[in-house]
């Protein structure tokens, strides 16, 4: 007779999980958004004017037109004033009742000129200045936005996820333990 004993040992399963933790951060921050302010300027260059020609002209030195219209000024003056002196001298010729002898004074008084001496100075008059050009400043924009100048701030908080996944184990039995005992029948002949 036979005997066949099996035997199946047992076995465990783990299965294990490992702990996880997932992080997920932005940092905080600040937006400015800012209008900036504009100022517009217009600058012309300062520019001296000195104009002599007055000075130059009391001095002597005129330009040709002013040259001519002085000279036939004084040629006129003169003339009139000739004209008024032959008149008075024709006057007192012509009053004999006077008596005299007009004749040879008039002629003494011709024959010497008199000059009038004067001391001045020259320019009389002063040269004329003139300063043009300038600065202006505009600002196109309202000055109530001026002054805060059109800041806006927005703070975007800073943002923190924490996901934690703790170890799992988990054991379990895969096999169970077992004995089996068979018999088995003997095929021997053992009758020779």
């Amino acid at each position: 007779m036979g005997i066949i004993i099996t035997q199946t040992h047992a076995r465990i399963g783990i299965d294990r999980t490992y702990s996880k933790m997932e992080i997920e951060t932005q940092n905080a921050r600040f937006k400015l958004h800012q209008n900036h302010a504009k100022v517009e300027i217009e600058t012309e260059l300062p520019k001296i004017e000195i104009d002599q020609y007055e000075a130059f002209a009391s001095a002597g030195l005129k330009n040709h037109l002013d040259l001519a219209r002085e000279i036939a000024q004084k040629g006129r003056q003169n003339a009139l004033r000739y004209i008024g002196k032959v008149a008075d001298d024709g006057d007192a010729l012509a009053a004999i009742e006077n008596g005299g002898n007009l004749i040879p004074e008039l002629a003494k008084r011709d024959s010497y000129k008199t000059h009038e001496f004067n001391i001045d100075a020259i320019p009389k008059a002063s040269p004329k200045v003139s300063v043009s050009g300038g600065l202006e400043i505009d600002f196109p924009q309202d000055y109530r936005r001026i002054i805060h100048n059109g800041v806006e701030g927005i703070f975007i908080p800073p943002y923190f996820d924490l996901k934690y996944t703790p170890e799992k184990i988990k054991i379990y039995l895969e096999q169970y333990a077992s004995i089996k005992i068979d018999y088995v029948e003997n095929k021997i002949d053992t009758y020779v």
